[in-house]
C-alpha cells in the first residue's frame, strides 16, 4: 500500500472477529496504528502481526480510554496477539487482556538462525502499559542457544508498566527464551500462582539485561528466574536492582544460573551479575520445601556475582545448610557480598508497612549501604541506579539499604 513513516492509521471502535496487519516497512519515524473508540476482540479472536518494521500499535487514540485495545473471555488456548516472520522496531502499548484461557497472550516464534547479520535476528521490541487480569502468560517468545546454534534471537526487548494480577495457576507471566539485552522495569505483579507448587519464575528470562523497579507480591515462585549468557565473546551483565518482592509461598526472590549448554566458544560466553538495593521479605515456604532468601545462586560458568545493599526480613530457611540469610550458594560461584541486612520482621527492619515499604527515620537500613561506584556504570545506567523504587534521588556515596530510600 506504500504506507510511509508518520502515517496514522485508525481502527474504528467496535467488536472484531479478526484483525491482520502485515507488510509495513517504514524508515525513520514509525507508522502509528491507533484505536478510534474501544476496539474489542471478545472470545477466541486474534490480531495477527506479520512482517512489520517501524510500527507502533497504541491503544491511546481516544481521550478517556486508557486501554483502547481490549481482549477478553478467551476459552481455548491460542494467542490473542500472534507475531509472525520478521518483526523489528515494534511497539505494542495501552492494551488490556481479561479472562484469557491461553498459555500466551502475545506469542512469537522467530525462526531465523543467528549468523551475525541484521537479517538473522529481531530487534527493538517494546510492550508497554498493558493490563492483565485473570490470564495465562502475557508474553512468550520462543528461542534457543545450544548445540552450536542460536535460533530465534531477539535483541533489545523492553517490557514496562505492566499490571498482572489474579492468575492462580499461570506459572510464568513473562517467558523470553533467547534475549540479548532485556529491559524489564516498573511492572506490578500481585496475587498469582495461589494454586501452584512447582518451581516457577514469574519473569523467566534467558540471556542478559536489566530487571529493576518491579513490584511482586502475594505470589509463588522466583520473581525473576534469570538463566544467563552473553552473545559474542565479551561478557555482558545481568543487573537486578530496586525491586520489591514480598509475601511468597515458595522460593527465593531471585535466581541466577548459567548452563553449560548455553556457552558456545566463539558465539556466546558467561555474564557478570549484580544484585543490589532490593527489598525482599515474608518469603515463607512450608517446612521441608526449598528454602527462601534474596538470591539462589547457581554456577555462573566463569561469571562473577556481586550482592550488596539488599534488605531482607522474615525468611524460612529450611532444608538446606545455608551459610547466611541473604543468598543460597548452589554452585561453584561464590558472590562478593557487602552491606546486606536481614531482620526477623519488617518492623525490626524499620520498614513502615508491607505495602509501600518505606523506611522509618530510625531504620538501621537508612544511609547504611556501601557506596555505589560510578565507575561501574555508564551514564545511562547511572541515572537508573541513583534513584530508588519511587524515583527519589539516592546518594551514591551514602545510600540506604533496600529499594526505598
Amino acid at each position: 500500500m506504500g504506507i510511509s513513516a508518520n502515517t496514522i492509521i485508525k481502527i474504528k471502535g467496535g467488536s472484531y472477529n479478526d484483525i491482520q496487519i502485515s507488510n509495513i516497512n517504514a524508515s525513520g519515524a514509525p507508522v502509528i496504528i491507533q484505536n478510534d473508540g474501544l476496539v474489542q476482540l471478545v472470545g477466541n479472536k486474534q490480531i495477527k502481526l506479520t512482517n512489520l518494521n517501524n510500527v507502533t500499535i497504541s491503544g491511546n487514540g481516544t481521550p478517556g480510554i486508557s486501554r483502547g485495545f481490549l481482549f477478553k473471555d478467551r476459552t481455548v488456548d491460542g494467542a490473542p496477539v500472534q507475531l509472525n516472520n520478521d518483526i523489528n522496531n515494534f511497539t505494542l502499548q495501552n492494551v488490556s487482556f481479561q479472562n484469557m484461557k491461553t498459555y500466551g497472550c502475545i506469542q512469537y516464534i522467530p525462526q531465523s538462525i543467528y549468523n551475525g547479520s541484521e537479517s538473522s535476528y529481531s530487534k527493538n521490541l517494546k510492550f508497554l502499559n498493558i493490563d492483565c487480569d485473570n490470564t495465562g502468560t502475557l508474553i512468550r517468545f520462543r528461542g534457543s542457544a545450544q548445540d552450536n546454534v542460536i535460533k530465534g534471537l531477539i535483541k533489545d526487548v523492553e517490557i514496562a508498566y505492566v499490571t498482572f494480577q489474579n492468575a492462580r495457576t499461570v506459572g510464568s507471566a513473562i517467558v523470553l527464551e533467547n534475549i540479548d539485552s532485556y529491559n524489564i522495569h516498573h511492572n506490578f505483579i500481585k496475587d498469582i500462582n495461589q494454586d501452584n507448587s512447582n518451581h516457577n519464575g514469574i519473569f523467566y528470562l534467558i540471556g542478559n539485561g536489566k530487571f529493576y523497579n518491579n513490584y511482586v507480591k502475594d505470589h509463588q515462585g522466583n520473581a525473576i528466574r534469570a538463566w544467563c549468557f552473553s552473545l559474542g565473546d565479551t561478557p555482558k551483565e545481568v543487573l537486578i536492582f530496586n525491586n520489591i518482592v514480598s509475601d511468597s509461598r515458595e522460593y527465593s526472590a531471585f535466581e541466577l544460573q548459567t548452563f553449560k549448554r548455553n556457552i558456545m566458544p566463539g558465539k556466546t560466553t558467561f555474564v557478570n551479575a549484580k544484585v543490589f538495593n532490593n527489598t525482599c521479605g515474608n518469603l515463607l515456604p512450608k517446612s521441608g520445601t526449598f528454602p527462601a532468601q534474596i538470591l539462589d545462586l547457581y554456577g555462573q560458568e566463569g561469571g562473577k556475582c556481586e550482592v550488596f545493599n539488599n534488605l531482607g526480613y522474615q525468611f524460612t530457611l529450611v532444608g538446606q545448610n545455608n551459610t547466611n540469610s541473604i543468598w543460597n550458594q548452589l554452585g561453584g560461584t561464590k558472590p562478593t557480598a557487602l552491606n546486606n541486612k536481614y531482620f526477623k520482621t519488617y518492623g525490626e527492619a524499620g520498614i513502615t508497612d508491607n505495602v509501600k515499604f518505606g523506611l522509618a527515620t530510625t531504620s538501621l537500613a537508612r544511609n547504611s549501604g556501601t557506596a555505589i561506584s560510578e565507575q561501574n556504570f555508564d551514564s545511562a545506567l547511572l541515572k537508573l541506579v541513583n534513584v530508588d523504587y519511587y524515583g527519589r534521588t539516592r546518594s551514591l556515596s551514602n545510600p540506604s539499604i533496600g529499594a526505598v530510600e
